[in-house]
């Protein structure tokens, strides 16, 4: 696949050299986009951004630009922009040395498929044009499992007609360059029927039968939380483990990088945080009710740092929910811990266990491991208001202070079923390629929307 990509690069920066501008870095020019705070002082990436629809194909930008791995770029809520020899390229967010998701908030995306990868058109072919078009339309039907997806229709009209100047070849390597090939067949999720996706080399298409529309799942975003640790899904976290990119944003670090030898040249000073200029970091705010994956820094504790999240901190009664402890130190983890408490007992002191035994003290061996994190899934059934903490001991018995978030069980009936959610997605290596932009298909709705 990596071959196909570049040989497509190699034919479309011969074709469309003069729709993207050399790279330009301008300080002075602060172009801030109101519904997200964050601005452009790239040129390059603010006419793109004007050349290829804006949100509608993008999304709106959700960072800074600044260099990740030597390389200059701007994160939006549908893709990351790359300047790459003074051309505007791509991240292929779904490699699988980038972000290799397959679950998020309990959405499962099909896997690469490398046996339909091997049978894409030879780019050598004279014809390979439209040999593409028939492999797309080929493998990406308009009707799946009788329901109307319309994968091959968001694939042939990801670009405006007019980029290509009436020229059809060109605009099919146009819409190439947006989504890649598929690397995998439709698929329905396990956990809801009325959700069907199909993967690309640079994005998921969505299916929701709910509202009849196919849009492309918001992997800009999702790449955004793998590394700043924020609204963090914990399925999405547990599938990124051992990621040179999981929470490497850390504020007051140089670079703000947390582990710079696993990301060299990288500076993501102030990448996140709104605005423009030197800006402290927001402080951390109390999650609101029903907020995904609330993560908390160790206040400062001394041994491990440590954060915990959850996918829900609002659920029903004996409903199933992912509590996710990550514990770093400079030295190696002996152990990490988790437990729930009622939160009118939340003194610090270590015997206020919670009369749920869902909620009991649960430990987990670190293996004397720098980086321990931990999935536990547990199903509490007495209603209440409960403190989550979670702590770490280093080798060398010094232990971290609790760190807690806040959680709700209701009053009502029991229930086992997770609600299935809409999910975008994320990973990270630099696409070799000039990118025209994303789909014109409708944000999801547990998505953030342009």
């Amino acid at each position: 696949m990596k071959r196909v990509a570049l040989l497509t690069a190699f034919v479309l920066v011969s074709m469309i050299a003069a729709l993207a501008p050399p790279g330009q870095h301008t300080e002075a020019q602060q172009n801030c986009v109101p519904e997200t705070g964050f601005c452009f002082t790239t040129q390059a990436f603010a006419d793109y951004y004007q050349q290829r629809g804006g949100s509608k194909t993008l999304g709106f930008p959700i960072s800074r630009t600044f260099t990740l791995e030597g390389f200059e770029v701007q994160f939006f809520q549908r893709v990351v922009l790359q300047l790459q020899g003074g051309q505007v390229a791509r991240l292929n967010l779904l490699d699988p040395n980038i972000m290799p998701m397959t679950r998020v908030n309990q959405s499962q995306f099909p896997p690469n498929d490398p046996q339909l990868a091997a049978q894409a058109p030879q780019t050598s072919s004279p014809t390979y044009a439209q040999d593409v078009v028939q492999f797309v339309q080929k493998v990406s039907p308009n009707t799946f499992n009788g329901q109307p997806v319309n994968f091959f229709n968001t694939f042939n009209s990801a670009v405006p007609a007019a980029a290509a100047g009436g020229n059809q070849d060109l605009l099919t390597l146009l819409n190439l360059e947006i989504w890649g090939l598929p690397t995998s067949q439709p698929a329905a999720d396990p956990g809801n029927g009325g959700f069907i996706y199909q993967r690309y080399q640079r994005g998921i298409m969505h299916f929701d039968a709910s509202c009849g529309c196919t849009q492309g799942i918001l992997v800009g975003e999702y790449f955004k939380a793998v590394i700043t640790g924020r609204s963090l899904p914990s399925d999405l976290a547990a599938d990124m483990q051992g990621s040179r990119f999981l929470n490497q944003y850390s504020p007051g670090l140089p670079g703000w990088v947390a582990r710079p030898g696993e990301l060299p040249n990288t500076n993501m000073t102030n990448a996140f945080e709104p605005g423009a200029g030197n800006v402290t970091p927001p402080a951390p705010q109390p999650p609101a009710a029903g907020a995904t994956a609330t993560m908390t820094p160790t206040p400062g504790a001394t041994g491990p740092t440590v954060t915990i999240q959850v996918d829900d901190d609002l659920i029903e009664p004996g409903q199933s929910v992912a509590v996710t402890v990550i514990a770093r130190y400079a030295t190696a983890i002996d152990w990490l811990e988790f437990e729930g408490i009622e939160s009118e007992n939340n003194n610090e002191n270590d015997n206020d266990a919670s009369n749920d035994p869902a909620l009991a003290r649960q430990q987990f061996d670190c293996d004397n491991r720098t980086e321990c994190a931990n999935v536990w899934t547990v199903s509490p059934t007495i209603p209440g208001e409960y403190t989550l903490r979670a702590r770490a001991e280093g080798v060398d018995n010094v232990r971290s202070e609790w760190v807690t978030i806040s959680f709700r069980v209701r009053a009502g009936n029991a229930t086992n079923t997770p609600v299935a959610t809409n999910t975008p997605g994320a990973t990270s290596t630099p696409a070799a390629t000039n990118t025209p932009g994303a789909t014109d298909t409708p944000v999801p709705a547990a998505s953030p929307a342009p």
